[in-house]
């Protein structure tokens, strides 16, 4: 099997046992779970970041009438909903990057526990 492929094994093994602690109401990350703890808030990320994705034209509200109020309010909404620099949507995203980031440091900081790059890449692969 090898290295890389006890490493990889190692992997998986640690994404089913942080997934157990998670389901419990539990999780400490330590240089026995880094990797799988990376991995777990790297597709959760990805996972919000594509429901977003999915969302975004539904989160959109169309004038329901033709009256004024009406054809004010709708675009004032997507402003905040969708199309504002702090809108709704734009927070999501901030925050799906802030746990891209944290993903990326616990990578980082499993290198410091010995971890290979070779190893780390997998994790998040799955």
């Amino acid at each position: 099997m090898g290295d890389f492929g006890r490493g990889i094994n190692e992997a998986f093994r640690q994404v089913d046992a942080a997934n157990q602690g998670v389901s419990s109401g539990t999780f400490t990350v330590n240089q026995h779970n880094i990797l799988a703890a990376a991995r777990i808030i790297d597709s959760q990320a990805s996972a919000l970041l594509e429901r977003l994705k999915g969302a975004q034209r539904d989160l959109r509200i169309e004038p329901p009438g033709g009256d004024d109020v009406s054809t004010r309010i709708a675009p004032a909404w997507n402003d905040r909903l969708v199309l504002d620099d702090d809108s709704y949507a734009r927070r999501v995203e901030d925050y799906v990057t802030g746990l891209k980031r944290l993903a990326e440091q616990l990578g980082d900081t499993a290198k410091s526990y010995g971890y290979t790059e070779d190893q780390i890449q997998a994790a998040f692969r799955g």
